[in-house]
């Protein structure tokens, strides 16, 4: 089984790569495992959330959540900026903002390259998973997130082809092979993802 945990871009490239698809936008197609309407667009079912960046979009984000009880993907943690745009505004991580105004256990992480050990730490109590876009995060300049250690603590790790800029084929096996040598680099040996981890992050558990 093989999951491509989030996809923003074009389902019918990404479909023949994957057995399971989560996509995260408008009209999708019939046979998508899961369906996350970008904020706004949806009508009491889960959402995705872009960023938290932006006027009140927290706060209405998670008054969304806890109205409808839906679950949403919410891309956090995603870059430098992002992360520091939400610690000036509240004085918070943008996962312990989440866990704050009572939603985290309701949301998925996508991109995380800026979570730290409490943040993870967090998220394993939690039992919030993080999905992660290799190519994406690297291709932007976003960072790499921190796999190894948020599945030393028992966080559920996925990956996704997101927009697939730098993926252009959305071929999932392609992300988790760049994810594996990004991993060997960060942690400076090989190896660093084994083949059971590998095997776990694609298919989401």
């Amino acid at each position: 089984m093989i999951i491509n945990a989030l996809c923003t871009a074009n389902v019918e490239v990404a479909k023949p790569h994957c057995d399971e698809l989560i996509y995260c936008g408008e009209n999708p197609p019939s046979d998508c495992r899961s369906v996350y309407a970008p904020f706004g667009t949806a009508n009491g079912g889960d959402i995705y959330v872009p960023t938290l960046v932006g006027d009140d979009v927290v706060e209405e984000v998670c008054d969304y959540i806890l109205e409808h009880g839906c679950n949403a993907i919410v891309r956090a943690a995603y870059d430098l900026e992002e992360a520091g745009l939400v610690e000036a505004k509240y004085k918070l991580s943008p996962i312990m903002l989440l866990h704050r105004m009572g939603v985290l256990d309701r949301c998925v992480i996508a991109g995380g390259v800026c979570l730290d050990n409490d943040d993870l730490d967090l998220m394993a109590q939690e039992g919030v998973p993080l999905v992660v876009t290799p190519t994406a995060s690297a291709g932007y300049g976003h960072g790499f997130p921190p796999v190894c250690a948020a599945l030393r603590r028992g966080v559920r790790v996925g990956i996704g082809t997101f927009d697939g800029k730098y993926n252009k084929s959305h071929d999932i096996k392609n992300e988790i092979e760049f994810l594996t040598l990004i991993a060997n680099a960060e942690m400076r040996t090989e190896n660093a993802l084994t083949e059971e981890h590998a095997e776990r992050i694609l298919r989401f558990e």
